[in-house]
């Protein structure tokens, strides 16, 4: 029953840091588009028009700012912003203009909030006290990662900014680890970590540098460094770029079958990257013990 109500509470939790998260990518893009204006960079007018009163909105104070409908610039009620609840009351559109809200902000409170259940429930460390300083670590990277995946989808875009938290986060991670690692046995967890960064970032980044940003972005690059400092071996980034690649192909080979895409469309792989990550950070034990156990053996 205990177990029940934490999971509860954390659905709860992370569905509302999940339409935070999505209120947060369009205040996000505000500020990337004031950044490409004052470098000269030409912006669509469809996107200027849909973020102007957003970025009205953005100049007063952070008490003041609220979230708002960006066709008809209304300001949204506290019952308007009840995760899940308010969408699915309106069934996904705007109570005054009747315009669609979007189905992005739906999945992110959806999936945050699950995501923050399937961590407390398949959690591969203990619940003493690092175990949970792990989890809370992870949860809020999570918020991190869910901005990224929205940004990246919509506007082909992994921001340095959140680049950089996450690193952050990683670096915190990984050096609690280390500090529970007796000395003898540290040296062969930082060769561990050093050959998980060349296999990551190593491998991605070579295939950036031979296809001159074509097949893949530097922006994905660079987030794969605190993925793989929170991978607990190589073999778990041998696993995360499997999935990431299978993920890619579930995904789009519909799409391109029924030509909703060519060959030449333009696709963010931040996303699969990131169902990936999180993927093989909960299961890819699991995974590993059933491809040696099934395939290996």
């Amino acid at each position: 029953m205990i177990s029940v109500g934490i999971a509860l509470g954390l659905f709860l939790l992370g569905s509302a840091l999940g339409s935070f998260a999505a209120a947060t990518v369009w205040r996000l893009r505000v500020r990337q588009l004031a950044d490409d204006k004052k470098e000269g960079l030409t912006i669509e007018v469809s996107e200027k028009t849909q973020v102007t009163r957003l970025a009205t909105r953005s100049k007063t104070s952070a008490f003041q700012d609220r979230s708002i409908c960006l066709h008809c610039g209304r300001e949204l009620r506290a019952y308007d912003l009840i995760p899940i609840v308010s969408w699915v009351s309106t069934r996904g559109k705007c109570r005054t203009c009747k315009k669609p809200i979007g189905k992005m902000e739906i999945l992110a409170e959806v999936l945050v909030g699950a995501s923050f259940v399937v961590s407390y429930l398949v959690w591969p460390y203990m619940f003493d006290t690092q175990g949970i300083v792990y989890l809370v670590i992870w949860c809020i990277m999570l918020v991190l990662l869910a901005i990224h995946w929205m940004y990246d989808a919509r506007w082909f875009l992994l921001l340095d900014r959140i680049t950089i938290l996450i690193a952050i986060l990683a670096l915190i991670f990984v050096s609690l680890r280390l500090a529970d690692i007796p000395a003898p046995l540290l040296g062969g967890e930082l060769l561990g970590i050093g050959i998980t960064l060349a296999v990551l970032p190593g491998f991605y980044g070579l295939l950036y540098v031979i296809s001159r940003g074509g097949w893949i972005g530097f922006g994905d690059v660079k987030l794969l460094v605190p993925f793989a400092l929170m991978l607990p071996s190589w073999e778990y980034g041998v696993l995360l770029i499997f999935l990431a690649n299978l993920i890619g192909c579930l995904v789009l080979l519909p799409a391109m079958v029924s030509k909703k895409l060519s060959r030449t469309s333009r696709v963010p792989f931040g996303p699969f990257l990131i169902a990936a990550f999180v993927i093989t950070v909960l299961f890819g034990q699991n995974i590993l013990d059933f491809y040696i156990g099934t395939v290996l053996f």
